[in-house]
């Protein structure tokens, strides 16, 4: 709850104080005041015959918001330096009548003595850059303007330091911006300022413009005149000023055949046009010049000038302005016509608008820019890493070094200094968890933390629906923004490797492609809330057994072609903004520490902008963990510091330690600000993220996504006909009067227990309570036939032999007098099940289930057997029973879902994500012993390399039990013969293959159809085939539809482990259409040349 109270006072005093403090400065459209108070001396001018309040009113009506108003210093100064007094008073008297009919101002210093920007280099008048005098006047004429403007609002007036600078030297320029900006800056620290670049302010030069970073009221100006042979045709005091010529927009400015005749003189004048096609994509051209640096700034653009001479040609100029002011609101620049009633003037002398030309001005946007009002990287309008920059570039040591370590069980701090929030987390693949305490493992007891608890990740997978994995992830990231989480951990995408994993049904299976396919969609769905999925656990966390230790070893070639795949298609696909890193060591090295994975391959090769963050504990060096790429410690349990202590977070690797490395100068700043700015990354994208919804809690919505997602998970994989040609699955309405369901898994809670994805859902349906309300109490009966125990982290109950003998032979009786029994165990939440903490202890269900399917065999041969886990088990009994179904852990709305699976309401279309061996022994990580699986307590070596799941049966001829891929259905599909575009495959080519799939059953149903690939003959020992694209169709009755697959290059590629590239041989290679990966439908050939 502090941190929800800290955020919403952040909120309220912090920005709420700064749009107090100084409203923004906004501004589209303006117009130059040129003439009046500027350039009025050399044409003999009066001050009191130049403008008056009627001028501003006639502006304001015409539909400006601001105007330009330049100013001289021999206008307003004497030449002893003495302010002119009349001047000064028009000066206001001017920015009062704008202010009075609600324009805005810039005031601009638009030329000095030492400064005219017709004079160009001309060392006589341009004393400024070559003058230390000179430049000290300058800041003084800066000086006296403040003090005579600084009562004007802030929102209301801006500053022009200068007027097209001429400076022989960009650098010269730069350093003059920087001395006025301290000068102006020491008196108003909010005042919008407006900075040109050098050489006239020309899109050209704006590269070479410096400004001061971290200061969000500066205005970037350009001024645009391009093509200057038409915006100054025949202007007298141009180069142009003689030109006898045409000039045409758009298109060639001077048709060929009208070059050819001009006068040499004239020739010479515009041979620099010829060639150019002058239209709104050239203009575009060049203003993107200036508005990609503003960009790159983070600063929005102003053009403080553009216009054309009175003599071009009229339809010319008009479109010419019509193009411009498009350009303009493309890019989102602000502007000012050159100018009032000039001889470019928008008004005529005598104060009339120039109806078209008024018209094309006003036809665009009218969509202000907004400058100031917040520091940039409170500014949610501005570049992320602008943002990033100019927070970090405020922040002291440590507060940088702060920003990587815990102050809670759940929660890291920000810079409350600046008034960046922190960090809440949860747990939460499947659902957000309910709150822990602060500063314990305890719950908070909270009434309000209920979730919902959607299908287990192995569910998920098992759909092969990446649309489903987008709505999973859409929910689950709303109900963890409403709960006011900013990240939430998950989804994992460690790799099936052996079925005694105790948190394999976190994960999404055996093979990398469809772990990837299935994770970006959870991923982009999470954070489309504002809330960051944390990918876990990076890497190679495939046991939990000896988790915190072990290390592993693996080769190149498995660990990019297997084990990181899935890691980075979220991080390149899915832009996961936070990744965790797993207990275990690789190659010596623990994982979340460790150079090769965070360093060299996720922040090197795949460009990972976001934060690496530890699981509880898994940090074990300082140095280490500041050098290797490490950014976020959310827990550690040493230095005295348990999993059970109060923490004294200053004491964590990356606490107190950190930062004295840094100072003894071991840790590099630039390592600092790495790390700080990564973690201030993720707080702008989630905790400071303006675009994030308000969440919402359990609903409807949700519930159907849970519900979806399990239908769509559940697997049918055995089906046989016991009587008369009919199989018990569907169960017929009607047709069993005495249904006995027997099993724990009926009625338990499977969402209790099962480590830090535990959830507290605030709906349940037990599958039970489903089946009596689908057939009633007086149809459905229970029995429990075995005692599971309590959901504990640590320890299982011990289950007394009498008792497990009592229940077993009161099911036994039962199942006698049942017209058909449902079996609904497996595996559970408990310790050494499918939990946290502990693998399997045997690859057999436990609680004696084996001997009771077997014994409900001999008692009832009409037995339909669910099992709910998240790992293969083995199955003694396989061939005796009729109906085998894979239920997984299926969440809320669980026990629904599988009852209107069981009762044909729903078509089952759930294919398995790994592979089920028929004994632990064919399972690759078991068949080369305990350095294998589980390792000597130290280190582990992964054998069977790339060989994992079907890629090893295949490989090996092993039979599994059910292959990978595999699901039935209530219905039946007819595959066509697959039809490939070409056999040949060169360079870049992309075949296509094609295949019908048909509905020959008599119910609708989905089908997966999936696509792999082998090479026939390679170098390198590959797979028989890999899974490359499926694809899921839903059918009616009788509906048949083409499924259609490409394939390229990249989908013939292994990674070598001596180039350390992925590389494609050429060579013949096969295309698979299947069913599973051993149900095979058709194959088709072709050759990679």
């Amino acid at each position: 709850m502090r941190k929800l109270i800290f955020f919403i006072l952040w909120t309220v005093s912090f920005v709420g104080g700064y749009a107090s403090s100084q409203k923004v400065f906004e501004i589209k459209r303006g117009i130059n005041l040129s003439h009046w108070l500027s350039q009025r001396i050399e044409n003999g001018l009066s001050i009191q015959k130049g403008m008056n309040e009627t001028d501003f009113n006639r502006i304001a009506r015409a539909g400006f918001d601001h105007v330009r108003l330049p100013i001289d210093e021999e206008v307003l100064w004497h030449e002893n330096g003495e302010k002119d007094k009349e001047a000064f008073s028009y000066l206001h008297k001017g920015i009062q009548w704008a202010l009075q009919n609600d324009l805005k101002v810039i005031v601009d210093l638009h030329i000095v003595r030492s400064h005219y920007f017709n004079a160009g280099h001309d060392g006589k008048k341009n004393l400024l850059w070559e003058s230390a005098e000179a430049q000290d006047h300058f800041l003084q004429l800066w000086q006296e303007l403040v003090q005579e403007l600084k009562e004007y609002p802030t929102s209301e007036v801006a500053y022009e330091i200068m007027n097209e600078p001429t400076a022989p030297n960009h650098e010269d320029w730069n350093k003059l911006v920087e001395k006025a900006y301290q000068v102006i800056r020491k008196e108003e620290k909010e005042r919008v300022l407006v900075i040109g670049s050098n050489m006239w302010q020309g899109v050209y030069t704006f590269p070479f413009l410096k400004v001061p970073k971290g200061d969000g009221n500066i205005l970037l100006s350009c001024h645009f005149y391009e093509p200057f042979l038409l915006s100054h045709y025949r202007a007298s005091w141009t180069e142009f000023g003689n030109y006898q010529g045409p000039v045409y927009y758009p298109g060639e400015l001077v048709t060929k055949q009208e070059f050819e005749a001009l006068s040499e003189a004239d020739q010479k004048l515009t041979k620099r046009f010829r060639g150019m096609v002058w239209d709104k994509a050239m203009l575009a051209a060049y203003l993107s010049k200036a508005k990609q640096v503003a960009d790159e700034k983070g600063l929005n653009l102003y053009c403080g000038e553009f216009g054309v001479y009175e003599k071009a040609p009229k339809a010319d100029a008009l479109r010419w302005f019509k193009d411009v002011i498009s350009v303009f609101d493309s890019l989102h620049i602000a502007w000012s016509i050159w100018d009032y009633k000039d001889s470019f003037g928008a008004f005529t002398p005598q104060g009339l608008p120039k109806k078209e030309l008024m018209h094309t001005l006003m036809s665009g946007s009218g969509k202000k820019i907004e400058v100031g009002g917040m520091p940039l990287y409170l500014d949610v309008r501005k570049p992320l890493e602008l943002r990033v920059k100019d927070a970090l570039s405020r922040m002291t040591l440590e507060e940088k070094t702060r920003l990587s370590y815990a102050d809670g069980r759940f929660s890291t701090p920000g810079c409350a200094r600046l008034g960046i929030p922190g960090l809440m987390y949860s747990d939460g693949p499947h659902g957000v968890r309910a709150e822990i305490c602060w500063n314990s493992w305890d719950y908070a007891g909270w009434t309000n933390d209920s979730c919902t608890a959607f299908p287990a990740l192995t569910c998920l997978a098992s759909t092969w629906n990446p649309s489903l994995s987008k709505k999973y992830g859409l929910a689950i990231g709303e109900e963890a923004r409403f709960r006011h989480k900013n990240v939430l951990l998950g989804p994992g995408v460690n790799i099936y490797r052996t079925p005694l994993n105790g948190r394999n049904f976190e994960y999404m299976g055996e093979d990398p492609f469809l772990a990837a396919r299935m994770c970006v969609p959870y991923i982009q769905g999470v954070q489309e809330n504002g809330v960051a999925a944390c990918v876990k656990h990076y890497a190679l966390n495939n046991q939990e057994h000896w988790r915190n230790h072990i290390d592993v070893q693996v080769s190149d070639r498995a660990l990019y072609e297997i084990y990181l795949p899935a890691f980075k298609a979220a991080v390149e696909e899915g832009k996961v903004w936070s990744i965790m890193g797993a207990y275990n060591k690789v190659r010596g090295t623990h994982a979340a520490h460790n150079k090769l994975l965070n360093n060299d391959i996720l922040k090197g090769e795949w460009k990972f902008d976001g934060c690496v963050v530890t699981d509880w504990g898994a940090a074990h060096d300082t140095y280490e963990a500041a050098m290797n790429g490490l950014d976020l410690e959310l827990g550690t349990f040493t230095n005295g510091l348990t999993s059970n202590s109060d923490q004294g977070y200053d004491n964590y690797y990356l606490g107190s330690a950190y930062l004295r490395m840094v100072k003894e100068g071991k840790v590099p700043m630039s390592v600092v600000d790495d790390k700080a700015s990564r973690v201030l990354r993720l707080i702008f994208r989630t905790a400071m993220n303006a675009d994030g919804q308000f969440g919402a809690m359990s609903n409807d919505s949700h519930y159907e996504t849970a519900y979806q997602v399990a239908t769509e998970g559940v697997v049918l994989l055995k089906n046989q006909s016991v009587f008369k040609g009919e199989s018990l699955l569907p169960l017929k309405q009607g047709k069993y009067k005495h249904i006995l369901v027997v099993g724990d898994n009926a009625v338990r809670n499977l969402m209790a227990g099962g480590g830090s994805s535990e959830l507290k859902p605030k709906m349940v349906i037990t599958p039970l309570e489903a089946l009596v309300k689908e057939l009633g109490s007086d149809c459905v009966t229970f029995s429990q036939g075995y005692m599971a125990g309590r959901p504990m982290f640590d320890r299982a109950d011990v289950i007394p032999q009498s008792v497990a003998d009592s229940l077993y032979n009161a099911a036994i009786e039962e199942a006698r007098k049942a017209d058909l029994v449902i079996f609904m165990g497996g595996l559970n939440k408990n310790y050494q099940q499918d939990c946290e903490g502990e693998d399997r202890r045997a690859y057999e269900l436990p609680y004696g289930q084996d001997r009771l399917i077997e014994g409900l065999l001999k008692a009832n041969k009409k037995l339909v057997v669910v099992l709910t886990s998240g790992n293969a088990v083995a199955m003694p009994w396989l061939k005796e029973v009729p109906s085998l179904v894979q239920s997984w852990y299926l969440g809320s709305i669980g026990g629904k879902a599988l009852a209107d699976v069981l009762l044909g309401e729903v078509t089952p279309s759930g294919k398995l994500p790994f592979s089920y061996p028929a004994k632990l022994e064919d399972c690759p990580a078991h068949y080369y012993g305990e350095l294998s699986y589980p390792g000597d307590s130290i280190r582990q070596e992964y054998k069977e390399d790339i060989l994992v799941g079907y890629r090893w049966y295949d490989t090996k001829h092993i039979q599994p039990l059910f292959p990978f891929g595999y699901g039935l259905s209530y219905t039946q599909f007819e595959y066509g013969k697959p039809v490939i575009s070409a056999r040949e495959m060169k360079g870049d080519d992309v075949l296509e293959i094609r295949c019908n799939v048909k509905n020959v059953g008599s119910v609708a149903g989905k089908e997966i159809v999936q696509l792999y690939i082998g090479d026939e003959k390679c170098r390198v020992l590959r797979p028989v085939k890999e899974l490359k694209d499926f694809y899921k169709v839903a059918l009616q009755p009788g509906e048949e539809r083409e499924v259609v697959f490409t394939v390229d290059k990249e989908d013939l590629m292994f990674f070598d482990d001596q180039l350390h590239d992925w590389v494609a041989e050429p060579g013949k290679f096969k295309a698979y259409i299947g069913s599973s990966s051993k149900d095979i439908k058709g194959v088709v050939e072709f050759e990679l040349k």
